[in-house]
């Protein structure tokens, strides 16, 4: 049996596919069984799959007809054979100490669920740089946690690639993804899933997974203005059949969707904004308002922020889109590290 199972759902990205493979195969770690998906691609990734299968045995290829993010990841994860299973997205590429680093403390700890910190990788006309995504809050390195000790992780995106997970306690909680079509958002209610069960939650700091950013505006990665709103609904159906109702796990919890409000209201185009704005008053409708608002982790300005989306989200939608239309007639980045101008939408200068 393998270490860790290495599940790639591939689809269309062929320009970025190889450096994928490439980090994943030239790991420090050896033990790894990595599971290709061809998630029915029209490009040459299918054609990629097969070259590096037939280079390094370790390496399954499995080609299938077009089924989405979430049902890709549920055929690895019950392909999967490894003591762990990790995630890795075909347009990301990962450092070659990850999943020695990983394991080491999934071994010493027994742990479910080991999360590292992570790089977002910016390619965008905006800015192109790696960031660390740094974390507002301490939580601890030299223990295992539950997620109620450190609610935290439920405000940040969900970043489940740059995890390793125990294949038991997976399928002993039987945690798979929501076969939603496309990309569907799957990673968030597995995301709440694993975090709510684990007893076992270790963290480290040191970040190891470069997310690749093509948008500098999430809103604009976004197609389906329905998504955000559908998964949350499935989130929290699933809590209360679970009967978890933590104040902190919720208060997080809401924190992310407000979030998510906002990537929705800075969509270009949204098909039905009467729906929209309705489902946004049933989302934040189920808030704990007194909750949030008694909240000390949460600033002045935020909670006017978060106010305004409560009572006056088409005006937010009105502020979001001429403050993106601004920074399209010009922005200017000039510093130490980055010289950038964008006019009427496109970089003029880079360097």
């Amino acid at each position: 049996m393998p270490k860790i199972s290495v599940i790639i759902p591939v689809y269309n990205v062929e320009k970025y596919l190889r450096e994928c493979l490439d980090s994943v195969i030239n790991q420090t770690f050896r033990d790894l069984e990595i599971i290709l998906l061809d998630d029915g691609g029209k490009d040459k990734c299918p054609e990629i799959i097969d070259e590096y299968a037939l280079k390094d045995k370790r390496i399954i290829a499995i080609h299938k007809q077009n089924g989405g993010y979430g049902q890709t990841c549920n055929m690895g994860l019950e392909r999967a054979t490894g003591e762990y299973v990790a995630i890795v997205e075909p347009d990301d590429y990962i450092d070659h100490k990850m999943y020695e680093d990983l394991y080491k403390i999934a071994e010493e700890f027994d742990s479910d669920i080991v999360k590292s910190g992570f790089y977002n990788n910016y390619q965008t006309r905006w800015m192109t740089k790696i960031i660390k995504d740094e974390w507002n809050a301490k939580i601890p390195e030299d223990r295992s946690f539950t997620i109620k000790e450190h609610p935290y992780f439920m405000s940040y995106h969900p970043s489940i690639w740059s995890c390793i997970y125990k294949r038991e306690f997976l399928n002993k909680n039987n945690i798979r993804f929501v076969e939603a079509p496309g990309a569907g958002w799957a990673d968030n209610p597995f995301q709440v899933q694993t975090m709510c069960l684990a007893q076992k939650i270790n963290y480290t700091s040191n970040a190891y997974y470069y997310w690749r950013k093509l948008n500098y505006f999430d809103s604009d990665d976004l197609k389906d203005y329905t998504i955000p709103f559908k998964r949350s609904d499935e989130i929290h159906n699933w809590l209360l059949e679970h009967n978890i109702d933590d104040k902190g796990i919720l208060l997080n919890l809401y924190l992310r969707e407000l979030v998510y409000i906002e990537i929705v209201l800075g969509m270009k185009k949204i098909s039905d904004e009467k729906d929209c704005f309705a489902r946004i008053k049933a989302m934040t409708d189920r808030m704990d308002k007194e909750l949030i608002f008694q909240s000390k982790g949460i600033t002045k300005k935020s909670k006017v922020k978060i106010n305004n989306i409560f009572n006056y989200p088409f005006l937010m939608r009105r502020k979001i889109r001429f403050k993106r239309f601004k920074q399209n007639l010009i922005s200017i980045r000039w510093n130490k590290k980055e010289r950038r101008v964008i006019l009427f939408g496109k970089a003029i200068l880079k360097k």
